[in-house]
């Protein structure tokens, strides 16, 4: 590459915007009710519907990788997410539209980050995996926080404009990158697609199977925990600002993992990685195990969400990881992960509505938890049978 820091600062970017273009609304939810003049409960379903739209929109992404080439269809993602996210303000039909395109947007980028890390930096896959896996934990973690204090000196639109500012950077440092970096004529994207093999089929593959399962695990025990951990904190005793500060340490925690493991991961052999993982998921499942505990104090749920801020980052961490270190080329990564994260986020889709279901009608959430810790059970045993010393296509 002749301007490698343009790809690095591309990376760090798409972190940014990956995960709070759609995670820091909901932080000032009551806001954006009362500003369109909607009962908060009409707007649940802003948490939900970028779940859906990964579900829907990731199988699609190696078709279109193939037909126009990874970058374009990265940049086009990007598009929609900015397009989107300034649609949100507009009014309230407008912001369910422009969830879905910022929904759809990442999907894509979901899907094509890990494959675009094989295809520029094959030797570097863990460290660029770190370097945006800690940007995207990072600032979630500052958006959550800042949200509100932005808000009260504006408002939830400026908000969503200070976002889609930072969407639009994106834009235009990987527009650089492509003029710069990348030779996207149609000879050289036809002969880097004829060097990979003409079909990847993931939904034939046991393998991928498992890791499509694994990945719905990771993702509804995450979003059920992020949706539902201060409310819980809460029916304990705790006050709302302090379900806030414990919520915050969850995703701050998460930082050292993301800065680290992807880097292990991908210089450990698979008996390493299982191992290490396996005590990583299980430090989660006790977490999820403390939250059984109805008379929690402040301590408590700062152990419990340190302890799944450090052992469900370790999770995320490994399941993107895995996409681009069990393939052997961007096409079959690209494929996998689409696989993957187009079943798993289905099922999160409607784990923390079920989680809320449950909650309401038993006034409890010893039934719920329990589910999220046998899921965790079940994420360990397909991790011992999806580790093996080949990749996922062989």
């Amino acid at each position: 590459m002749k301007k490698k820091w343009l790809f690095t600062l591309s990376i760090v970017l798409l972190g940014v915007v990956m995960r709070s273009t759609f995670t820091t609304i909901p932080v000032v939810i009551d806001n954006v009710a009362h500003s369109f003049g909607l009962p908060v409960s009409q707007l649940g379903i802003l948490t939900t519907l970028p779940l859906l739209t990964f579900a829907i929109f990731s199988p699609t992404t190696s078709y279109f990788t193939r037909r126009f080439g990874m970058e374009k269809t990265l940049l086009v993602a990007l598009l929609l997410v900015l397009f989107g996210s300034l649609l949100r303000v507009a009014s309230a039909s407008m912001l369910f539209i422009g969830t879905i395109l910022v929904g759809s947007g990442i999907a894509f980028i979901n899907v094509l980050l890990p494959a675009t890390l094989v295809k520029f930096t094959p030797n570097k896959i863990g460290a660029y995996t770190s370097l945006y896996s800690t940007t995207m934990t990072l600032m979630t973690a500052i958006f959550q926080i800042i949200a509100v204090p932005i808000t009260k000196a504006f408002s939830w639109q400026m908000l969503v404009l200070f976002l889609s500012v930072i969407v639009f950077l994106v834009v235009v440092t990987w527009v650089l990158h492509m003029a710069i970096n990348v030779d996207t004529s149609v000879n050289q994207r036809v002969h880097s697609v004829d060097n990979m093999p003409d079909q990847v089929h993931p939904w034939r593959n046991k393998y991928a199977w498992a890791m499509l399962v694994m990945a719905g695990i990771q993702s509804a025990v995450f979003y059920t925990s992020i949706a539902w951990v201060p409310t819980v904190a809460q029916h304990t005793g705790l006050t709302a600002t302090q379900s806030g500060w414990v919520i915050g340490v969850m995703s701050l925690i998460g930082i050292p993992a993301s800065m680290w493991v992807p880097s292990f991961l991908e210089r450990a052999n698979y008996k390493q990685r299982v191992r290490f993982m396996t005590g990583a998921t299980v430090l989660w499942l006790i977490a999820i195990i403390m939250m059984y505990n109805t008379q929690a104090g402040l301590v408590w749920w700062l152990i419990v969400t340190s302890f799944i801020g450090l052992g469900g980052t370790a999770v995320f961490v490994y399941m993107v990881t895995s996409y681009a270190i069990r393939t052997r080329n961007p096409l079959e990564s690209s494929a996998l992960s689409g696989m993957a994260q187009t079943g798993g986020y289905l099922i999160a889709a409607g784990a923390p509505w079920a989680y809320g279901v449950l909650f309401a009608q038993l006034d409890s959430w010893f039934l719920q938890t329990t589910v999220m810790a046998i899921a965790i059970l079940i994420f360990i045993g397909l991790m011992w049978f999806v580790e093996r010393d080949q990749t996922i296509f062989e």
